[in-house]
């Protein structure tokens, strides 16, 4: 017979496991964190001199932002762009499809057309912080999730640290 050890032994494997499996959500043969990574890293590579290093997957910072896709992926809030305010830096993202974490950090990297490194300044009328958040030198580490709004599509969160964007400050 099973000590009440055994079954709470037992149960915390089964916790863990299950922990373990939440991101290894696997497209093809590539974690929901490989497929957030390999764009953000690819778009820091791709900035010849800067010698940026490549973002490391921080699950404390999948959580946070996770909570704050579902947070505004709920009937409440029916996928606002909003912002958290956290204590991290932040890129949102919303499609009316069922996208994938490619089609978000596309749509970030998209706006490097937009900045202008000399001036450390966006076009006018264009916004380019999502990139310079991606590209970021001193941000080390990322964590992102996302949700399905009530009416269909997808709420995209990455959450980074330390933050970028600091005003009068150049990402590299």
């Amino acid at each position: 017979m099973a000590t009440s050890n055994s079954r709470l032994v037992i149960g915390c494997g089964v916790l863990i496991s299950i922990i373990a499996l939440a991101n290894v959500n696997v497209v093809g043969a590539q974690t929901i964190s490989q497929q957030f990574l390999d764009p953000h890293n690819a778009a820091r590579s791709n900035i010849s001199g800067a010698n940026i290093p490549n973002l490391v997957w921080n699950n404390t910072l999948q959580t946070y932002a996770q909570s704050w896709a579902s947070n505004q992926a709920s009937a409440a809030n029916n996928c606002a762009l909003k912002h958290s305010g956290g204590p991290y830096g932040e890129n949102i993202y919303w499609a009316s499809w069922s996208s994938t974490p490619l089609d978000a950090v596309s749509a970030w990297v998209a706006e490097k057309q937009y900045y202008n490194y000399t001036t450390n300044t966006c076009a006018t009328g264009k916004v380019c912080g999502h990139y310079t958040q991606v590209i970021w030198k001193r941000t080390t580490s990322v964590g992102c999730g996302s949700a399905t709004c009530p009416a269909g599509g997808t709420f995209t969160v990455c959450s980074y640290y330390p933050p970028g964007n600091y005003v009068g400050q150049k990402p590299y």
